[in-house]
């Protein structure tokens, strides 16, 4: 399939990622399909598509008068089959159960045309395991970020029985709606961001746990270091200005404690215990019991535009080698 083939798209599960990626897909003219197993997550999806919408629309990201063109680009369905038929490219992005995933990707081997690709959303789970053999030169992952109609990245994972090809369109689908699609050459489980996050978590819970610092104050300490620096460097090339002779020192220090390896931190279970679970709940680490959750999410999906327009060049700009 080429590039100039694809005219529909099929999004599979309308839960926290769906109605962000069929956005992205209907902001840029594309026939989308958001297809859910219950009407009372398509009707909740409609109304997430439309705040995210007018969210665009407030800085400047859509204009008013394209709202309505857009969302008539995107069609409800309860239907699988209805949703992927003649679909010539499929994300599925259903909850994260290997059974859900192996069962769906057998329906949709017998519904969609041998052509389609498939482009699973999955953070962790290998796809390649799960779909049927015939289908995995058209497969790859293609990992979203929430809020996925905001954040610019998606992670692309193939493996060696991908085609070329389906590499090739996958990538330029993804720059053609406007995201930043970084490709990764095999699978590994987390794929490349995740991963570092899951790292970075085991340090997070020993300082927090270990009363080290506050929550507020660990978060104020990265806002003003690495996280501005980061959005010029990345992780790898900023051991470059660092020099490579003093990190390579650095992982030598003897008297540096290392995290231990701790998949039940007390500060991040204690608090799931009590039913403080976050943004979701009102209250996690920080409270958000002062206003609805429509609001705050609409505030952070706000100041997130802002900063990815104000770094917005350091993404089209590649490091010198």
């Amino acid at each position: 399939m080429k590039l100039q083939d694809i005219k529909k798209i099929a999004v599979i599960g309308s839960g926290t990622m769906g109605p962000g990626i069929a956005l992205d897909f209907a902001k840029a003219g594309y026939t989308v399909y958001l297809c859910a197993r219950r009407e009372a997550s398509l009707d909740s999806a409609r109304k997430v598509v439309h705040a995210n919408l007018l969210t665009l629309v407030k800085n400047d990201v859509v204009k008013a008068n394209e709202v309505e063109k857009i969302e008539q680009l995107i069609t409800y369905s309860l239907s699988v089959s209805d949703s992927a038929h003649d679909a010539d490219f499929i994300v599925e992005c259903i909850n994260e159960k290997k059974d859900a995933k192996t069962e769906l990707f057998k329906q949709l081997d017998g519904i969609c045309r041998p052509d389609a690709i498939f482009g699973s959303n999955t953070s962790y789970l290998n796809i390649f395991e799960l779909v049927p053999d015939s289908r995995i030169a058209n497969t790859v992952v293609a990992h979203w970020f929430a809020p996925a109609h905001i954040l610019p990245l998606v992670e692309v994972v193939r493996e060696p029985r991908t085609s070329d090809e389906t590499e090739k369109v996958v990538l330029a689908l993804l720059k053609g709606i406007g995201k930043v699609p970084v490709l990764m050459k095999k699978y590994v489980p987390g794929h490349a961001i995740n991963r570092l996050l899951r790292i970075i978590g085991r340090e997070v819970f020993y300082l927090l746990d270990n009363g080290y610092i506050t929550a507020d104050q660990l978060d104020l300490a990265v806002k003003a270091s690495i996280a501005p620096r980061m959005c010029l460097l990345g992780v790898v090339q900023r051991y470059d200005f660092t020099g490579l002779d003093l990190s390579a020192g650095n992982l030598r220090l003897a008297n540096y404690p290392e995290p231990p390896l701790d998949n039940a931190p007390k500060s991040l279970v204690d608090l799931v215990a009590q039913g403080n679970l976050g943004v979701k709940s009102g209250k996690g680490f920080f409270d958000y019991t002062d206003k609805p959750l429509e609001q705050t999410l609409a505030e952070r999906d706000d100041k997130l535009i802002q900063i990815l327009k104000a770094v917005d060049f350091t993404i089209k700009t590649s490091p010198t080698r």
